[in-house]
Protein backbone atom coordinates (compact mmCIF):
# COMPACT_ATOMS: atom_id res chain seq x y z
CA UNK A 1 0.00 0.00 0.00
CA UNK A 2 2.70 2.26 1.18
CA UNK A 3 3.99 2.22 -2.94
CA UNK A 4 1.04 4.24 -4.11
CA UNK A 5 0.94 7.03 -1.71
CA UNK A 6 4.88 7.29 -0.77
CA UNK A 7 6.19 7.84 -4.49
CA UNK A 8 8.02 4.53 -4.03
CA UNK A 9 6.54 3.11 -7.12
CA UNK A 10 4.92 4.04 -10.77
CA UNK A 11 2.82 6.96 -9.24
CA UNK A 12 4.27 10.15 -7.67
CA UNK A 13 3.33 10.47 -4.42
CA UNK A 14 3.43 12.52 -0.98
CA UNK A 15 6.20 12.24 2.05
CA UNK A 16 6.70 15.00 4.34
CA UNK A 17 3.93 16.75 3.12
CA UNK A 18 5.70 17.65 -0.09
CA UNK A 19 6.04 15.61 -3.38
CA UNK A 20 7.83 12.32 -4.11
CA UNK A 21 8.46 11.88 -7.54
CA UNK A 22 7.66 8.39 -9.14
CA UNK A 23 10.56 6.46 -8.45
CA UNK A 24 9.71 3.73 -11.04
CA UNK A 25 7.30 6.37 -13.31
CA UNK A 26 8.07 7.08 -17.15
CA UNK A 27 8.85 9.73 -18.15
CA UNK A 28 5.73 12.42 -17.71
CA UNK A 29 5.46 11.25 -14.31
CA UNK A 30 8.32 11.44 -13.00
CA UNK A 31 9.26 14.64 -14.46
CA UNK A 32 5.73 16.29 -13.53
CA UNK A 33 6.74 14.77 -9.86
CA UNK A 34 10.04 16.59 -9.65
CA UNK A 35 8.56 19.62 -11.07
CA UNK A 36 5.69 19.53 -8.50
CA UNK A 37 8.28 18.48 -5.76
CA UNK A 38 10.45 21.87 -6.55
CA UNK A 39 7.20 24.11 -5.81
CA UNK A 40 5.92 22.04 -2.98
CA UNK A 41 9.76 22.75 -1.05
CA UNK A 42 9.32 26.39 -2.37
CA UNK A 43 5.96 26.85 0.13
CA UNK A 44 7.95 24.02 2.37
CA UNK A 45 10.66 26.18 3.29
CA UNK A 46 9.02 29.33 4.17
CA UNK A 47 7.05 27.54 6.94
CA UNK A 48 7.16 28.22 10.52
CA UNK A 49 7.96 31.82 9.65
CA UNK A 50 6.43 35.34 9.92
CA UNK A 51 6.34 37.90 7.19
CA UNK A 52 8.60 40.27 8.98
CA UNK A 53 11.47 37.37 9.15
CA UNK A 54 10.90 36.67 5.88
CA UNK A 55 11.21 40.20 4.76
CA UNK A 56 14.03 40.84 7.04
CA UNK A 57 16.89 38.84 4.42
CA UNK A 58 18.10 40.77 1.46
CA UNK A 59 20.80 40.03 -0.89
CA UNK A 60 22.64 43.61 -2.26
CA UNK A 61 20.79 42.97 -5.36
CA UNK A 62 17.68 43.50 -3.76
CA UNK A 63 16.38 39.81 -4.18
CA UNK A 64 14.11 38.76 -1.32
CA UNK A 65 12.13 35.51 -0.46
CA UNK A 66 8.79 37.29 -1.02
CA UNK A 67 10.09 38.60 -4.49
CA UNK A 68 11.77 35.46 -5.41
CA UNK A 69 7.72 33.38 -4.97
CA UNK A 70 6.65 36.39 -7.73
CA UNK A 71 9.00 35.57 -9.95
CA UNK A 72 8.52 31.86 -10.01
CA UNK A 73 4.36 32.87 -10.18
CA UNK A 74 5.56 35.07 -13.34
CA UNK A 75 8.19 32.66 -15.24
CA UNK A 76 5.87 29.12 -14.63
CA UNK A 77 3.06 31.93 -16.07
CA UNK A 78 5.26 32.74 -18.75
CA UNK A 79 6.39 29.39 -20.32
CA UNK A 80 3.45 27.58 -20.00
CA UNK A 81 0.39 29.45 -20.58
CA UNK A 82 2.20 32.38 -22.75
CA UNK A 83 4.43 30.60 -24.62
CA UNK A 84 3.43 27.16 -24.68
CA UNK A 85 -0.04 27.24 -24.70
CA UNK A 86 -0.63 31.00 -26.66
CA UNK A 87 -2.83 31.87 -23.78
CA UNK A 88 -3.14 35.90 -24.09
CA UNK A 89 -4.21 38.64 -21.71
CA UNK A 90 -2.07 37.32 -19.40
CA UNK A 91 -0.66 39.67 -16.23
CA UNK A 92 2.97 40.53 -15.44
CA UNK A 93 4.36 42.08 -12.65
CA UNK A 94 7.16 43.07 -15.16
CA UNK A 95 7.06 45.47 -17.23
CA UNK A 96 9.40 47.13 -20.38
CA UNK A 97 9.90 49.91 -18.24
CA UNK A 98 10.63 48.23 -15.17
CA UNK A 99 11.76 44.21 -15.92
CA UNK A 100 12.69 43.72 -12.42
CA UNK A 101 9.45 44.43 -11.02
CA UNK A 102 8.30 40.72 -11.12
CA UNK A 103 11.16 40.47 -7.89
CA UNK A 104 9.53 42.68 -6.02
CA UNK A 105 6.55 42.37 -3.50
CA UNK A 106 7.33 44.59 -0.46
CA UNK A 107 4.16 44.78 1.50
CA UNK A 108 2.47 41.27 0.14
CA UNK A 109 1.90 38.93 2.89
CA UNK A 110 3.42 35.72 1.88
CA UNK A 111 0.51 33.65 1.99
CA UNK A 112 -1.06 35.43 -0.56
CA UNK A 113 2.21 35.12 -2.74
CA UNK A 114 2.22 31.22 -1.98
CA UNK A 115 -1.60 31.16 -2.79
CA UNK A 116 -1.38 33.11 -6.20
CA UNK A 117 1.85 30.81 -7.09
CA UNK A 118 -0.43 28.02 -6.47
CA UNK A 119 -3.00 28.86 -8.09
CA UNK A 120 -0.93 29.34 -11.31
CA UNK A 121 0.73 26.27 -11.18
CA UNK A 122 -2.81 24.56 -11.12
CA UNK A 123 -3.60 26.41 -14.27
CA UNK A 124 -0.21 25.92 -15.71
CA UNK A 125 -0.64 21.73 -15.09
CA UNK A 126 -3.93 22.12 -16.75
CA UNK A 127 -1.71 23.67 -20.19
CA UNK A 128 0.40 20.34 -19.45
CA UNK A 129 -2.09 17.50 -19.07
CA UNK A 130 -3.64 19.14 -22.72
CA UNK A 131 -0.71 18.72 -24.84
CA UNK A 132 -0.83 15.30 -26.42
CA UNK A 133 2.40 14.00 -25.43
CA UNK A 134 6.02 16.09 -23.76
CA UNK A 135 7.20 16.04 -27.90
CA UNK A 136 4.74 18.38 -28.39
CA UNK A 137 6.38 21.78 -29.05
CA UNK A 138 5.89 25.28 -29.43
CA UNK A 139 7.62 28.02 -31.48
CA UNK A 140 8.89 31.94 -30.84
CA UNK A 141 11.36 34.04 -32.23
CA UNK A 142 13.80 32.33 -30.30
CA UNK A 143 12.94 28.73 -31.67
CA UNK A 144 11.48 25.92 -31.01
CA UNK A 145 10.83 24.53 -28.38
CA UNK A 146 9.24 20.74 -27.13
CA UNK A 147 6.94 20.57 -23.22
CA UNK A 148 9.74 18.54 -22.56
CA UNK A 149 11.86 20.73 -22.35
CA UNK A 150 10.08 23.94 -20.96
CA UNK A 151 9.43 21.48 -18.18
CA UNK A 152 12.77 20.70 -17.22
CA UNK A 153 13.63 24.36 -17.76
CA UNK A 154 11.02 25.04 -14.88
CA UNK A 155 12.60 22.13 -12.64
CA UNK A 156 15.58 23.99 -13.42
CA UNK A 157 14.76 27.20 -12.80
CA UNK A 158 12.48 26.40 -9.69
CA UNK A 159 15.17 24.50 -8.47
CA UNK A 160 17.80 27.18 -9.07
CA UNK A 161 15.59 29.89 -6.65
CA UNK A 162 15.27 26.87 -4.03
CA UNK A 163 19.32 27.66 -3.52
CA UNK A 164 18.62 31.34 -3.08
CA UNK A 165 15.58 30.73 -1.24
CA UNK A 166 17.68 28.33 1.21
CA UNK A 167 20.43 30.79 1.69
CA UNK A 168 17.69 33.94 2.58
CA UNK A 169 15.97 31.66 4.85
CA UNK A 170 19.16 30.59 6.64
CA UNK A 171 20.14 34.59 6.65
CA UNK A 172 16.44 35.67 7.93
CA UNK A 173 16.32 33.34 11.18
CA UNK A 174 18.79 30.83 10.89
CA UNK A 175 16.44 27.85 9.78
CA UNK A 176 18.35 25.37 7.76
CA UNK A 177 16.95 21.77 5.95
CA UNK A 178 16.73 21.07 2.70
CA UNK A 179 13.94 17.96 2.91
CA UNK A 180 11.04 17.43 4.92
CA UNK A 181 11.42 13.97 7.20
CA UNK A 182 8.76 11.85 6.19
CA UNK A 183 7.06 11.64 9.84
CA UNK A 184 6.02 15.68 9.05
Amino acid sequence: MAAATDGSGAANGVRGGVTEAAHLGDERTTLLGFLQRQRDLVAWKMRDASDETLASARMPSGLTLHGIVRHLENVERGWFRDFFAGQTGLRYDATEKDPDAAFRAEGVPMADLLAAYAAETKLCDEVIAAAPSLDATATDEDGTYSLRWVIVHMIEETGRHLGHIDLLRERADGAVGEEPSAGA
